[in-house]
């Protein structure tokens, strides 16, 4: 164990016993190499790390994701091999001397970093941003890229989306989603998109009368493949690579988990405008972890003419 910061007790004892059933030395090599990245942050042996350390580094690398500096999966993985060695410690506590209130505190952690890492496949923000000025000629379509990327909405909801779907209560604006159990929150920022993009929507005679959200030239209802074409056309004017709209729409679960958002609230989301849409002045929504979670969120979107 290459540190100066590592015991004895770690060097000569638990990390020999360790790493004896590894089958191959990258295996050992990718352990040691983040064991002693966390020992050389805090200059703490790894026995000295306790909860309140592991919690800032979990923000320290979450930022990191966020900032694109740090893939969910490299997290995720450190995360699994910092576990694993501290769940060793613990179950051989008594052999190696260890204090038995000395604990796991990455397991905690564990589900959550699994989450991002399921969202992996993301679009990084500033390129979002690139797909969103590309955009600004066609209020439609850069709603619809907002409401993937801050709503998590699919294609396929945003296609089946009506505007009778859509209600303010005094605590925000939702969607009513099928397929979904609960409403879906909208944030503030996408409303502001959303009321711009339904004022110029009202004022267009083949797509007022319709009920779907979100129509076509002729002012029939989309389909998925029109999203999956409108991003291949403004991937192509902006010079980005390709990307799906789930790959949008993934962005969202990441950029919530990246502010500290918690797994039901990131859960509860994926899963104020003033015209056509419902009003419930005295009714509050009770799932608030939707609207909580996008709150943690310190980034927003404009609408074209603002940006």
């Amino acid at each position: 164990m290459n540190s100066i910061y590592a015991s004895n007790c770690i060097c000569q004892l638990i990390w020999p016993d360790f790493t004896a059933h590894f089958r191959s030395h990258m295996t050992a090599a990718s352990y040691q190499a983040d064991i002693v990245e966390i020992m050389e942050y805090f200059q703490k042996d790894f026995l000295e790390i306790r909860e309140e350390e592991v919690k800032e580094y979990f923000e320290i690398l979450s930022h990191k994701v966020e900032q694109e500096n740090l893939k969910p999966g490299t997290m995720a993985k450190k995360f699994r091999e910092l576990h694993s060695f501290a769940e060793y410690v613990c179950e051989n506590c008594q052999r190696y001397g260890v204090d038995e209130g000395y604990r796991d505190y990455y397991y905690p952690y564990l589900k959550q970093v699994a989450k991002q890492e399921k969202f992996a496949k993301a679009v990084p923000v500033r390129q979002i941003d690139e797909l969103l000025k590309v955009a600004e000629d066609n209020l439609m379509e850069y709603c619809i890229l907002v409401m993937l990327f801050r709503a998590g909405l699919s294609s396929t909801e945003l296609s089946n989306l009506q505007v009778e779907d859509l209600a303010i209560y005094e605590n925000g604006t939702y969607a009513q989603i099928r397929g979904r159990k609960n409403l879906c929150f909208i944030p503030e920022d996408a409303c502001d998109v959303l009321e711009e993009y339904l004022e110029e929507r009202s004022k267009n005679s083949k797509m007022a009368h319709q009920p779907y959200l979100f129509c076509n030239q002729r002012g029939n209802q989309l389909n998925p493949m029109y999203i999956s074409r409108m991003m291949r056309k403004y991937e192509e004017k902006a010079g980005l690579p390709h990307y799906s709209a789930q790959s949008v729409r993934n962005s969202c679960a990441v950029t919530l988990f990246a502010y500290g958002a918690s797994q039901e609230q990131v859960a509860s989301q994926m899963g104020t405008t003033k015209l056509q849409i419902k009003r419930y002045r005295n009714l509050v929504y009770q799932e608030q972890l939707q609207q909580q979670a996008n709150d943690l969120v310190k980034l927003k979107v404009e609408p074209p003419g603002m940006r």
